[in-house]
């Protein structure tokens, strides 16, 4: 995400310039990084959930469909996935309109 900010700060810039309020720009970035940290978590854990049916035979005295884990795991998941976005999302926030479109 940081890398993204880095590289839309000129869009940023422009957004800011035309009256985007902070929480819009916020949101923008948050929402972003949500939607490929859900994709990132559906695909994860489809692939988990097949790879513990695989070696249910390897696993004694465990459940390999344990619900409780699995959506312990989404959740810390997508919690550490969103703290990491918020120092970009922050950065975002705090561009400057004139620099970023003088920029280039």
């Amino acid at each position: 995400m940081a890398f993204t900010v880095s590289a839309r700060s000129r869009e940023i810039g422009v957004r800011i310039a035309l009256g985007a309020k902070s929480r819009d720009i916020l949101a923008m970035v948050l929402g972003r990084s949500a939607v490929l940290a859900l994709i990132g978590v559906t695909i994860g854990t489809a692939v988990a959930y097949a790879a513990a049916r695989s070696m249910q035979s390897l696993l004694a005295g465990v459940e390999p469909d344990n619900i409780a884990v699995f959506a312990a795991a989404v959740a810390l998941s997508l919690v550490m996935a969103l703290a990491g976005t918020l120092l970009p999302a922050w950065r975002a926030v705090r561009v400057d309109p004139r620099a970023a479109t003088r920029a280039e």
